[in-house]
């Protein structure tokens, strides 16, 4: 897939103090000591299962448990995003989906939790 594509984050305040988001060292101070990190987030309230967990490139998987796609999730190495960050994250999601005239066309589910990982700079 198109790296352009891809649903990722660059979080660029190089003096953070969560160790999620500590930037990688660069004395250059360019853009490429920025860490990318890519987003997964756990959904509920759906018909095929009860749980929906998204990740990237837009893969879902339903569950009927909450324990069984927080899981999932997490052996992928997805970890939870720090509560000020995910609260932005899902107010955002609200927002979007809020703006739409008529309502979402399909059941969007209530947003549970946003995790996340570094993405490594070899893969895509």
């Amino acid at each position: 897939m198109d790296p352009s594509r891809q649903l990722a984050l660059v979080h660029s305040d190089p003096g953070a103090s969560d160790d999620h988001y500590a930037s990688k060292a660069d004395p250059s101070g360019s853009s490429q000591g920025k860490q990318v990190i890519s987003i997964a987030t756990i959904s509920s309230g759906f018909e095929k299962g009860d749980f929906l967990v998204r990740e990237e490139k837009g893969q879902r998987v339903y569950f009927d448990f909450f324990e069984e796609a927080f899981n999932y999730i997490a052996y992928k190495g997805y970890i939870r995003m720090p509560k000020e960050d995910e609260r932005e994250w899902m107010d955002t999601m609200n927002n979007v989906h809020a703006s739409v005239k008529g309502g979402m066309k399909y059941n969007t589910g209530k947003l549970l939790m946003v995790l996340f990982r570094p993405i490594d700079g070899d893969r895509e």
